[in-house]
């Protein structure tokens, strides 16, 4: 497990398109926090596109929706949610990139996801997630 402490998670760019809104951007970060905070892995690979890179503890590879899901419910089962904060968020380029601190209840240590967004059909997808250990 405490090799799972060193997860990285590395999330998500996305690429802007013109039907893409500030309002939709708000309600869609507001809607992942909640999802991590409830440790829905459904909810999170609903906002996926068909292929999610995800990366825990330097170990990553594409998976398709229902794989990522039964992957972050095992990462939730041993990292249950007490915290989480997007400490950066950056748009440019058309795309998407969020940063934040994960805190798991089990553990002092945090742990840093990234979420590389970009937009598919008109709206945001979650492209890439990375976990890691927080060095702080």
């Amino acid at each position: 497990m405490l090799k799972r402490a060193l997860l990285f998670i590395i999330i998500l760019i996305s690429w802007l398109s013109a039907g893409v809104s500030a309002q939709s951007t708000d309600q869609l970060l507001s809607q992942l926090k909640s999802y991590i905070m409830s440790a829905d892995a459904v909810g999170i690979a609903s906002q996926t596109m068909n292929s999610v890179e995800i990366t825990q503890f330097a170990e990553g590879r594409y998976y398709s929706k229902g794989q990522a899901t039964l992957l972050l419910k095992g990462f939730f089962k041993d990292y249950p949610p007490h915290d989480f904060k997007v400490v950066a968020s950056t748009k440019s380029s058309g795309s998407w990139f969020m940063e934040g601190l994960y805190t798991p209840k089990n553990s002092v240590d945090k742990l840093k996801i990234y979420i590389r967004l970009r937009v598919a059909q008109g709206t945001w997808k979650v492209r890439e997630i990375h976990i890691e250990q927080a060095n702080e």
